[in-house]
């Protein structure tokens, strides 16, 4: 997500991240924070929207008016609906002429054309597969080692986000 939304031409990102006492909430905010790093910039604000719409809509408020974002990368899609809304009916702004937002998760309302919400969707099939897989191996293998597993979502483009060029 980094690295898409500096190809975009932003240049003040900010990131609203899920519960950060959550593994998921801490590696979204990580692989997130890692990529600005790798690139060289610094965001702009880093808040935990606690995975709640209203929290992370307030955060959104808050971060644009007092740091000026250009971008959100939001660690769920319901709370990134909650920035479009009060980014476009509190501020005032243009999604994503004004600020882009980006996801996670491409939940089925991520596609409506009201919030036509860029996201990473979650390989849910594939995760299931891969822990029944871990959890078969460990009741014929009980003294089994744990194991941790990434695997990698795809980026879903639609058009809450400037689109850089060769991304689609």
């Amino acid at each position: 997500m980094a690295e898409f939304l500096l190809a975009g031409g932003h240049h003040r990102l900010a990131h609203i991240s899920g519960w950060s006492g959550s593994s998921t909430g801490a590696d979204r905010a990580e692989g997130f924070l890692g990529g600005l790093r790798a690139q060289g910039v610094d965001p702009v604000a880093v808040v935990d929207g606690m995975y709640q719409r209203d929290a992370a809509a307030e955060a959104a408020s808050t971060i644009v008016r007092t740091h000026g974002a250009d971008a959100f990368f939001v660690g769920n899609d319901h709370m990134a609906f909650g920035v479009i809304d009060a980014l476009r009916h509190d501020l005032g702004l243009r999604v994503p002429e004004d600020v882009s937002v980006v996801g996670y998760d491409d939940v089925a309302v991520a596609a409506w054309p009201s919030y036509d919400l860029t996201t990473v969707r979650q390989p849910s099939a594939r995760m299931v597969e891969r822990t029944v897989e871990l959890l078969m191996n460990r009741i014929d293998e009980p003294s089994m080692a744990a194991e941790k597993v990434e695997i990698d979502g795809s980026l879903i483009v639609r058009g809450s986000a400037r689109v850089p060029g060769g991304w689609t």
